[in-house]
């Protein structure tokens, strides 16, 4: 039986990724920071790793006899230095496969930060000579609960700086299940996923809201230099603020408006719906 271990076990991926391999015939690992996450990654049938992702022994340690691994990193400045950190210790370990999330666009020469970024991580992991699948999504659904929900739920709205943009948003679930294909297979080896569902706009989203939870909820368009203004008085980092504001100018270019039948193409199925998510999770905003 395989070993495959889930580096950032306890994000949103993470998390769904743990839960979709939970079922498969195979052995589930999840490296954690620390025991109080024990309880998180069991919860799916995973043994916990402690593991510090940016200590080279400790890595070397987590993978040892693992043949497949993924890793998720938070936004964070300059991830691919844990993206080498762990390449380093997958050659060390003769790990055969690396499934990375990155970000839809990723590219060296991208012209945001963080398609740099991701771009950087996959250059690194190509030139590792390990078999990789990249798995590059669009913005999240969830994010209308995590970021979202409470001023839905007291203000029957939502801010944001995206103008009319059309944004191609996922569901997680549907992100967790193309990488946990791909990692219990070998036909999606040096392979890139990009996941973008239908595009809609915020106030088109604001309608299906609306409509599932019998309340009118509204779109506010925040403009951008108030937008920075709060996400700074949040205490948010200056270079987290440029790059989210960096984001923002590219939604409005139509960037993030792109289709992908990739999803289609690894599952057989059509992505979650704007619709069916939100009837799903309808509690987060009544």
């Amino acid at each position: 039986m395989e070993k495959i271990i889930v580096l950032g076990a306890t994000g949103n991926i993470g998390t769904a990724v743990l839960k979709n391999l939970q079922n498969k015939n195979v052995e589930v690992f999840g490296g954690v920071r620390s025991e109080r996450d024990f309880k998180k990654v069991q919860q799916f049938n995973a043994k916990p790793v402690l593991v510090n992702f940016t200590d080279q022994d400790s890595l070397n340690q987590a993978l040892k006899g693992k043949q497949r691994i993924f890793l998720v990193t938070p936004l964070m400045q300059n991830p691919e230095f844990i993206t080498q950190l762990v390449i380093n210790s997958a050659i060390e370990n003769n790990v055969k496969h690396f499934v990375r999330s990155t970000a839809l666009g990723a590219d060296v020469d991208g012209q945001i930060q963080m398609a740099r970024w991701a771009g950087k991580s996959e250059e690194l992991i190509k030139a590792s000579g390990i078999n990789y699948t990249f798995v590059r999504p669009n913005n999240f659904l969830q994010n209308f609960i995590n970021f979202h929900s409470q001023t839905i739920k007291e203000h029957s709205g939502f801010y944001l700086p995206n103008g009319a943009a059309k944004l191609g948003m996922v569901d997680i679930n549907d992100i967790a299940e193309v990488i946990s294909i791909a990692l219990t297979s070998e036909s999606h080896y040096n392979q890139a996923y990009n996941l973008s569902g239908l595009a809609l706009t915020n106030n088109e989203y604001a309608n299906i809201i609306s409509e599932v939870t019998n309340k009118k909820v509204s779109y506010i368009d925040v403009p951008e230099d108030k937008a920075r203004e709060s996400m700074l008085s949040n205490g948010m980092p200056v270079w987290m603020v440029n790059a989210m504001m960096e984001l923002n100018y590219i939604m409005k270019q139509g960037w993030t408006a792109e289709y992908s039948e990739d999803f289609k193409k690894v599952t057989g199925r059509e992505y979650t719906s704007a619709k069916t998510f939100f009837e799903s999770n309808k509690n987060y905003f009544i």
